[in-house]
């Protein structure tokens, strides 16, 4: 479970609430890798409406590369087609953690995100003693990575 970001399954879908994490990210900022930092702090990361913010979007690739005595994962998340105008690629280096936790509804999202997975619903990215701990909760799972670094990057508008 996510330490400070709140999402919690209700009757009609999420009650979703990313305030107290924010407020206590300048000072969990200052303690996280560079990227992680960077990705964590962009504005628009956490604002519904905008196209740059990560709810909604969906799990279509988690590819791990495993080189000499090092690990790597990157995750590839699509767009929601009626909120983004791109997907986010997240690429961790010097992985030490790697955890995907199927929920137990196993049910579509809303019919349009046909993964098992479902739909991100928040995120959120701490310090660790690896680096950082990001964990990402899902309409009906989580994914779980603790590495040295990410980089985050948007993909080009289609």
């Amino acid at each position: 479970m996510m330490e400070h970001v709140l999402v919690e399954s209700v009757r009609d879908g999420f009650s979703l609430d990313p305030r107290p994490y924010l407020e206590r990210l300048p000072v969990l900022a200052e303690r996280l890798p560079p990227g992680a930092a960077a990705f964590a702090l962009d504005p628009d990361h956490y604002d519904f409406g905008s196209v740059r913010c990560v709810k909604d979007l969906r799990l279509s690739t988690l590819v791990v590369r495993d080189s000499r005595d090092r690990l790597a994962v990157e995750l590839e998340l699509s767009p929601n087609r009626f909120k983004h105008d791109a997907g986010l690629v997240i690429t961790y280096r010097d992985v030490t953690g790697l955890g995907v936790e199927p929920g137990d509804r196993g049910a579509l999202d809303g019919g349009w995100a046909d993964t098992r997975l479902g739909s991100v619903q928040l995120d959120e990215i701490v310090p660790h003693a690896d680096g950082c701990s990001h964990e990402i909760a899902l309409t009906d799972g989580r994914i779980r990575v603790t590495a040295a670094d990410l980089t985050a990057r948007w993909q080009e508008p289609v």
